[in-house]
């Protein structure tokens, strides 16, 4: 059983969020902020934290710097593409927007941790999440997230996962050449 951290001042994001990693027979514990979690806990004797990015006192991704061994994901409700790659580059495995879905909240942790194959599509590409994302212009990283997503979730969801719109999502996809099914 693999122990993963929660970090997040919502109760009722923190709870629900909790109940469903437990559902999936991982050992939750939880803090309210990056200082909390500090105080409580080891950072690196977890599998996985999963973080908000706003929280009392600091920001989520302090947590990157602080147990730069352990994959961290950032959630957030001010969701956007330059946001999702800030983040990625400063070390994040993953950046998924709130409310969150619950299964692909399931696979980003799985994949984070190690517990499915969901490397890139390309093998070439299969280095850790934080160099890969490190290496990306916006441009690249918006065509790997739309090609690695797209047969994952419907249009709008996709848009809204990115922070922009449907429109600009089609406009984005032909002006870079990426079809609808990859």
């Amino acid at each position: 059983m693999k122990d993963i951290l929660i970090v997040e001042d919502e109760e009722v994001i923190r709870s629900s969020l909790r109940q469903l990693l437990e559902r999936h027979h991982y050992r939750v514990r939880d803090a309210v902020s990056v200082k909390s979690a500090r105080q409580g806990y080891n950072l690196r004797d977890f599998a996985l934290i999963i973080s908000d990015l706003r929280l009392p006192g600091g920001t989520g991704n302090e947590l990157i710097g602080l147990a730069p061994e352990v994959p961290v994901i950032i959630m957030t409700s001010y969701a956007s593409l330059r946001s999702a790659v800030d983040n990625m580059r400063q070390g994040a495995v993953d950046y998924i927007s709130k409310p969150f879905d619950h299964d692909e909240m399931i696979v980003a942790v799985k994949r984070a941790i190690g517990d499915i194959d969901a490397s890139p599509l390309d093998p070439s590409l299969q280095i850790s999440g934080r160099q890969f994302a490190q290496n990306l212009s916006l441009q690249e990283y918006f065509t790997q997230f739309v090609l690695e997503h797209q047969g994952q979730m419907s249009e709008t969801a996709l848009a809204k996962k990115l922070g922009i719109s449907r429109k600009c999502l089609w406009q984005r996809r032909f002006k870079l050449g990426i079809s609808r099914h990859g």
